[in-house]
């Protein structure tokens, strides 16, 4: 399988859900009078970090995070296949989602412009989305 690339935006929206994961610890463990578990997961700066991800929240606001598979396939026969986590806006309602797929997965495609000149098949398919698995298989293609 291929290695992963996480981009910045998902590793944000990654690290806030760890964030609430821990927020939810403290409580649990104020909850059962484990007074010491709290204390030493409060003292790893939840106030700053609370405000990262107030704002990273924002930022994010209606994002979708996805796993993506990229396939290019030049002519020159060199093929590249990796996987991206990504964050990207959901489909708007009755928005089709081959036409949402064309629209905003196919920018991760090729290989920068000392590719630009070559002709080449892209390919990017959904292959996780924990928040839509509807769109688990969409993909696009194109050809240039």
């Amino acid at each position: 399988m291929p290695a992963t690339t996480v981009t910045p935006t998902a590793a944000l929206l990654i690290a806030l859900l760890d964030l609430h994961r821990q927020r939810d610890e403290i409580s649990a463990a104020n909850r059962e009078l484990d007074f010491a578990t709290a204390r030493v997961l409060g003292e790893q700066a939840i106030d700053y970090l609370e405000d990262i991800a107030t704002a990273a929240a924002n930022l994010l606001d209606g994002d979708l995070v996805l796993t993506i598979r990229i396939e290019n396939a030049y002519a020159t026969g060199e093929e590249r296949v990796h996987h991206m986590v990504v964050a990207l806006p959901a489909p708007a309602d009755g928005e089709d989602s081959d036409d949402w797929a064309a629209d905003h997965l196919l920018d991760f495609t090729g290989k920068g412009p000392d590719y630009a000149g070559i002709e080449a098949i892209y390919e990017v398919t959904v292959i996780t989305c924990g928040q839509r698995p509807d769109l688990v298989g969409v993909g696009a293609s194109a050809q240039g």
